[in-house]
């Protein structure tokens, strides 16, 4: 099957299939199949994936848990600027 599409939805596509670590044709296989009738398991998945609106704060939902080192990172980088400003230069 051939699916033509706009070079600017192509580059979009290669980006994303990229970001996942996929080619092209990877990426768009498996979108198609979360799609598909009779495959529950991934659209229940995919049912909680995208772009929603969280606590006051747009959110990506991939249905996929952040790796730990993330988060880690993240806690620490919040809990040192809350200390720089608490504290200002005394810290």
């Amino acid at each position: 099957m051939t699916l033509e599409v706009k070079p600017k939805i192509a580059a979009a596509l290669e980006a994303l299939a990229a970001a996942r670590g996929l080619s092209v044709e990877e990426y768009l296989e498996s979108l198609v199949e979360r799609e598909l009738p009779g495959n529950e398991e991934d659209s229940a998945l995919s049912a909680g994936s995208g772009m929603v609106w969280e606590d006051g704060l747009l959110v990506y939902r991939t249905g996929r848990p952040l790796p730990l080192a993330i988060v880690d990172d993240a806690v620490r980088q919040a809990r040192q600027e809350r200390a720089r400003h608490i504290l200002g230069n005394r810290s």
